[in-house]
């Protein structure tokens, strides 16, 4: 009788175990699955942000296109303005050759001022030295050293 009665209560005890592995189990799958949804959520994000990305560096690339386009067509129109304003005056070919040179030089100095202008855009933008140098077709070593010189006001 008393065999019965602890083949009972162990039966009873079986019962209870089985319905709590039961309700860990459920609780591990709902865990799991969640995993799995912040996993695709994740993946999602990603892609999201590497679009995200690519849209404000074809926007920068643009926005730099549009400024070299602005600035070349100042340029052209300080050269024609150049050409028109010209008279004609017999001189001495020696004052002549010295006024281009110093008008090449001029121009020289207004392109180097305007590229270091962009240097300094570029790196508020947040862009390293290696890229900005492509940007602007110029030496990594020029742009440090303008940037160190610059840091340096």
């Amino acid at each position: 009788m008393l065999g019965i009665v602890l083949n009972i209560i162990g039966l009873i005890f079986v019962i209870i175990s089985f319905i709590f592995i039961k309700t860990i189990s459920k609780n591990e799958m709902n865990i799991y699955e969640e995993i799995l949804i912040i996993e695709d959520n994740i993946k999602n994000y990603s892609l999201a942000i590497e679009n995200i990305l690519n849209n404000f560096d074809e926007l920068l690339e643009l926005s730099l296109g549009k400024l070299d386009s602005i600035d070349e067509q100042k340029k052209h129109k300080d050269n024609t303005k150049d050409f028109e304003e010209k008279p004609i005056e017999k001189t001495n070919p020696y004052n002549s050759k010295k006024k281009i040179i110093f008008k090449e030089t001029s121009e020289e100095t207004d392109s180097i001022e305007n590229s270091y202008g962009k240097i300094i855009e570029l790196k508020k933008i947040g862009l390293t030295n290696e890229e900005i140098a492509k940007k602007l077709n110029i030496g990594i070593r020029e742009v440090e050293v303008f940037l160190k010189m610059w840091n340096n006001r």
